[in-house]
């Protein structure tokens, strides 16, 4: 699943690294022996479970918050502040076993109390909660006593925990949201390994160890801190030069990094993918033809290998093919620019088309979007990249998805495409529901269909596994078919580290475990 590799930097990059030489800052043995500093490539929100949306902040959130259950790093779920639970016959209760002993970081009790407050806010539709839409079969949850819950649900649910073992199900103290109102979100409470210490915008996180946890014997760090950092040449120095301990390597510098004596690199492919989304309710992409014929269009291989420096897997549908539910025999767009032609004919494009591309500055978005274009206009469809800054590139979904469920398909100003990335965990419906089921917030393509929402709202009745898998194989057939994406590549997760640092493991949902870690200093390293 993973490896380790000895990585160095080549001559351009130790001009930067001398300049950068003076912000370093100088660290004491114990603090160097205590505390890990992880520097990311990415920004955070807000820590209230419950607004959660961007991927940086599930893997930051992870120290401080805990859920009934988690996935581990084999893909397989297990019990995190449930000790075991139990689904009724006919699919409609859930009822979870708390585990005794545990208390927020503020001193109150985590028990039954406290997980039916977060779930009745995240269903309160007052909240606006961005992941109500989860919790929409439980129709509620009791409190049997201390430490057992039960979720009643409106129609038969097979999969309730593994939804619970995301990270909009982990729990803050409730005494903690009396305090802090709308601000827990920036001051996070919970049950978590670790504690929140101080978060400064654009600076730092930072964490301090939980002694009190469930599992303090398996967490030696005394701190956490997580900069963040987006200029990638900047992190892998830092890196290098012991300011970071711990880094997200980014696509660029994979290979440069794989030959530095001084950084370990551990890889895995990630559960994500990276694709292209189309306006589905716009002219020229609300006809199937065009979409298909932009999939055609695309050198998937090609874009790995000089885009992405041969770092990912090209994609054939929505989901990684390591995940179980991955359906092998779907169709495959291969690179085809004869039969792009053809079908941008048959739609009566024949004379070539005008679309406009909505894209962030992030590295990887402006390589992809710049191949992407390249490969379009030698099939007639002439691309205008629209770059935004990360920030403006999110808000500007939100004029036209609203959190209602209200949609503005050909709002003036409305995009095209557009650039879209997910990461959809550890199973096939964290993928599928959320990205093409009609109603979801983060269906950003306008893509409504009947099947597909069909079955969407009744895999969950589906008791076994193997039911679960010929409808999620079916949905990967049809989203294939009516191609709403460009269906890029998926990802691989890319952690760099100090030789200081042991017994770190990398997860291929990007999740950071520190269970088991630790920092040594120079003398018990030698």
């Amino acid at each position: 699943m993973f490896h380790s590799a000895r990585i160095t930097f080549a001559g351009a990059l130790l001009a930067t690294a001398a300049l950068l030489s003076g912000c370093i800052e100088q660290r004491s043995k114990e603090e160097l022996k205590d505390s890990l500093i992880h520097g990311f490539d990415s920004f955070v929100h807000t820590f209230d479970p419950a607004r959660q949306i961007y991927a940086q902040e599930t893997i930051i959130m992870s120290v401080v918050l805990e859920g009934l259950a988690r996935w581990n790093h084999d893909l397989e779920l297990e019990p995190a502040l449930a000790t075991h639970w139990e689904l009724s016959d006919d699919g409609m209760q859930w009822r979870f076993f708390l585990r005794e002993g545990v208390t927020f970081h503020d001193g109150t009790p985590f028990n039954a109390d406290a997980v039916k407050w977060h779930f009745d806010r995240i269903m309160d539709p007052a909240t606006a909660s961005t992941r109500r839409t989860q919790l929409a079969e439980v129709d509620s949850v009791e409190v049997i006593n201390d430490y057992e819950v039960m979720f009643h649900m409106r129609i038969p649910n097979s999969i309730l925990v593994e939804r619970l073992a995301s990270a909009f199900a982990s729990i803050p103290s409730p005494a903690a949201y009396e305090r802090y109102g709308s601000a827990i979100s920036e001051n996070p409470v919970g049950t978590g390994p670790y504690m929140f210490d101080e978060w400064k915008p654009d600076v730092h996180i930072r964490f301090k160890r939980n002694p009190d946890h469930w599992m303090a014997d398996e967490y030696h760090l005394e701190r956490l801190e997580f900069r963040p950092i987006r200029e990638n040449t900047t992190r892998l120095i830092l890196l290098e030069q012991g300011a970071l301990d711990m880094a997200n390597v980014a696509v660029p510098h994979v290979q440069v990094a794989e030959r530095n004596p001084s950084i370990e690199l551990q890889t895995t492919p990630a559960l994500n993918i990276r694709y292209i989304g189309f306006n589905t309710g716009k002219p020229p992409f609300d006809d199937v033809r065009v979409r298909r014929a932009a999939n055609y269009a695309i050198n998937k291989e090609a874009m790995i290998k000089y885009s992405f420096f041969g770092v990912g897997e090209a994609a054939t549908g929505p989901l990684p093919s390591i995940l179980a539910d991955y359906n092998p025999d779907i169709y495959e767009y291969t690179y085809d620019p004869d039969r792009a032609r053809e079908l941008l004919e048959e739609a009566g494009y024949g004379d070539g088309v005008t679309v406009t591309l909505w894209t962030h500055e992030s590295g990887l978005y402006r390589l992809a979007a710049d191949a992407v274009a390249e490969d379009l206009r030698r099939i007639g469809i002439n691309v205008r990249v629209q770059l935004y800054d990360n920030a403006t590139f999110t808000s500007n979904f939100d004029e036209y998805v609203l959190r209602t469920g209200e949609r503005f398909p050909l709002r003036d100003g409305v995009y095209d495409m557009f650039l879209g990335g997910w990461v959809g965990g550890h199973t096939a419906h964290g993928f599928l529901d959320l990205l093409f089921h009609s109603e979801s917030f983060s269906n950003k393509t306008f893509y409504a269909n009947e099947e597909v929402d069909e079955l969407l709202d009744a895999y969950k009745e589906l008791l076994t596994p193997e039911e679960r898998r010929v409808a999620f194989h079916r949905i990967q057939e049809i989203v294939v078919e009516e191609a709403p994406w460009i269906f890029a590549f998926h990802g691989q997760e890319n952690i760099g580290y100090n030789s200081r640092v042991r017994g770190f493991r990398i997860d291929p949902a990007g999740r950071l475990f520190f269970e088991g870690v630790r920092v040594v200093d120079d003398e018990e390293e030698e």
